[in-house]
């Protein structure tokens, strides 16, 4: 965000510049849209972000603009200062009650990952690690990030900090005020040219990528940057089309975001919609009786304008604890009333907190306002940073159980354990919940890479068995036990895995990925079918996700019968028959919000966190193939991880599930001697 007061010239060496105060409004309207559309748009994204980037840019370059024509100081650190030092305090009042709330109201799984976020956006970086965490933007709900609308403040700081430091250069290298202003407005255009086809071509490839990536976010700051080019030109839209001209914008501005869906459609060509309406009001101020400006500049406009920004940092935490609270995935019209009052309360509040510190820091000269940025970084962070080593270091630590827990107590062998964990905080603990995972970045290849990633474990040489073991997540949740048995029986296991990406058919389609990942995702399958047919397997050993379904597009081919096609196709790339294809069967699949049954002690023992056996137990093509494939087995531990009708996510006092999809590696663990069983069974 940045100050409410700005000037505006029509000549390119301003003596008494005025003031554009249509800017107040606009801003004011377009961070509004926003938090209208979170609240009361049912998952619609508006094009509010993007008019409040456009105005970000046009400001900053507005600004230094003026300095290279007059060539006065650019004053980069104390423009960082007076800037960050009115930004960053009512972001650490959020990031602090996030901290707060992540212990008490939000779920516990959820807590590393909301103790990451909250020091990336205390750092500027909120968007980077968005895409790292791979995040969609969009609809709220209990398990979303309370945080992920800091994004844009984390784009807009890193173009506040980056962008003056650029121009900062540029006037070090060049000489004369004339050379520094051309190369100045050269670089901006291209670098916005660049970003908007950049932008394009991402939004194509990457929509959820695109969204939060700065190089792609660059042209709508830049071609703000261009628009005070023109400001400072002297240009504006003639006088009698100033009044058309800026409702249209407006109009444009406020449309955007019932016409385009703005989380798959920008930063693409679709932005162009209110960003050109943004355009369109900027170059219409002054426009007199009838047009735009006198609703632009009226009192409850700019009055908006103050509280937008506090209004935009706090209303969706609030709106992410109300659907927390509520167990509920969408809110109604009546609770977003609600969510939008208190954020409105919330907002006033802090800015009677901070408004005589901030005017203390930011009226001061020197360094004043640089420490006092640098002090409400320190105070977000530290609690974050401290609280999120302590949780990681508990959570990398392996999970002690006693030889009953979790699927030996389902064992009719072994009636001692049929009561295991009665009356006792099951484990993983809540809070490490998703980080209770065997995955290795060795055995894993990422859905953004072409690699692929394959380790060994156990004996890597002499050892009496070589086993291949492949598949999705699913398959990499059992690398510890992998390990352990391999160690056990002197056998090497060579695990790959991908994200999304089961081991069939190179041809067959990838579901809910863009064109790199599914081309990615066809060189693993075909690299995998190369090691299979190699000869250096005593045994191929699968699994894969049951969510993950295939759909036929011939209406003679059911979509079981299509997977089981797919299935087949890569199983023929083994050497012979005398290899065998094991395939482990998929484990219970819950709903991801049914987790927050396990936090209720009282439902829990009830019996009431558990799901129908026959529907947690998902068929896919996988039975068929296993029937039509000579040596080809299928390993179940169904019964060691469901009732005889129902599935239970707390077995033997271990949590099954971290995600509602895939076993806690606690759990896994349980079932190690059982997989050890069957694969002996099979390969002796």
């Amino acid at each position: 965000m940045t100050t409410n007061v700005r000037e505006r010239t029509m000549t390119p060496a301003p003596a008494r510049p005025t003031r554009i105060g249509e800017i107040d409004g606009l801003r004011g309207i377009a961070l509004t849209l926003v938090v209208i559309f979170h609240l009361f748009g049912h998952g619609r994204v508006s094009g509010g972000v993007d008019v409040f980037l456009t105005v970000s840019g046009f400001l900053l370059v507005l600004s230094l603009g003026r300095a290279l024509q007059t060539e006065r100081p650019l004053g980069i650190v104390a423009r960082w200062g007076r800037t960050f030092a009115r930004l960053a305090p009512p972001a650490t009042l959020v990031l602090l009650a996030v901290t707060a709330l992540s212990y008490t109201v939000l779920s516990p799984w959820t807590r590393e990952q909301n103790l990451i976020e909250v020091i990336s956006t205390a750092l500027y970086v909120e968007n980077w690690q968005l895409i790292s965490s791979q995040l969609a933007y969009g609809a709220a709900g209990p398990e979303t990030s309370p945080l992920q609308h800091f994004w844009s403040l984390s784009v807009q700081a890193q173009f506040f900090f980056l962008f003056p430091l650029v121009v900062g250069i540029l006037t070090l290298i060049i000489r004369g005020r004339r050379a520094r202003v051309v190369a100045f407005w050269t670089l901006l255009v291209v670098a916005t040219l660049a970003s908007f086809i950049y932008a394009w071509r991402a939004n194509l490839a990457d929509p959820l990528a695109a969204y939060f990536d700065t190089g792609a976010r660059f042209w709508e700051l830049g071609i703000g940057g261009l628009l005070a080019g023109l400001v400072l030109a002297g240009w504006s839209i003639p006088a009698a089309l100033k009044v058309v001209a800026g409702w249209v914008g407006l109009a444009m501005v406020i449309s955007s975001g019932f016409i385009f869906d703005g989380g798959l459609s920008y930063p693409g060509p679709a932005a162009l919609l209110p960003v050109g309406g943004a355009i369109l009001v900027v170059l219409s101020t002054a426009g007199g009786k009838g047009s735009a400006s006198p609703l632009l500049t009226s009192r409850p406009l700019v009055t908006l304008d103050r509280l937008s920004y506090g209004l935009y940092l706090w209303h969706w935490p609030i709106l992410i604890v109300f659907l927390t609270i509520k167990q509920r995935d969408a809110i109604g019209w009546r609770g977003a009333s609600v969510v939008l009052a208190v954020s409105v309360a919330v907002t006033l509040l802090t800015r009677f907190l901070l408004n005589a510190p901030t005017a203390w820091a930011t009226s001061g000269g020197g360094r004043r306002p640089l420490v006092f940025f640098l002090v409400a970084v320190i105070v977000a962070v530290t609690p974050a940073g401290v609280l999120y080593a302590s949780s990681s270091s508990a959570s990398s630590s392996v999970v002690a159980v006693d030889e009953c827990a979790g699927a030996a107590s389902l064992d009719p062998t072994r009636p001692e354990c049929a009561d295991a964990g009665e009356g006792e905080d099951p484990v993983p603990a809540l809070d490490a919940l998703r980080g209770d995972d065997a995955n290795r970045a060795e055995c894993w290849s990422r859905v953004d890479t072409r690699d692929v990633a394959i380790c060994a474990l156990g004996e890597e040489e002499n050892y009496e068995q070589r086993i291949l073991a492949v598949g999705d997540s699913h398959n990499n949740v059992w690398i510890d036990v992998y390990e352990q048995i391999a160690e056990a029986r002197g056998w090497r296991i060579d695990a790959a895995g991908r994200a999304g990406c089961q081991w069939v058919s190179p041809d067959a389609p990838v579901y809910g990925q863009n064109a790199e990942g599914q081309e990615g995702c066809a060189e693993w399958r075909t690299a995998i079918s190369e090691r299979a047919a190699s000869g250096e397997y005593d045994a191929i050993l699968t699994t894969a996700s049951s969510k993950s379904r295939f759909t036929s597009e011939d209406p003679g081919v059911s979509d079981e019968e299509f997977h089981t096609e797919m299935i087949l196709e890569a199983w023929q790339a083994r050497p012979s028959s005398d290899t065998p294809i094991l395939f482990l069967r998929d484990n219970p699949i819950f709903p991801e919000e049914s987790l927050d049954c396990i936090a209720n002690r009282s439902a829990r023992e009830a019996g009431d966190c558990s799901r129908p056996r026959a529907d947690a137990l998902l068929h896919t093509g996988y039975d068929d193939a296993v029937a039509r494939t000579e040596n080809a087995h299928t390993i179940d531990l169904s019964d060691l991880q469901c009732g005889l009708d129902r599935c239970d996510m707390v077995v033997g006092g271990v949590v099954v599930t971290r995600d509602g999809a895939h076993l806690t590696s606690t759990y896994a663990g349980t079932l190690a001697p059982y997989l050890d069983r069957e694969l002996a069974r099979i390969l002796d």
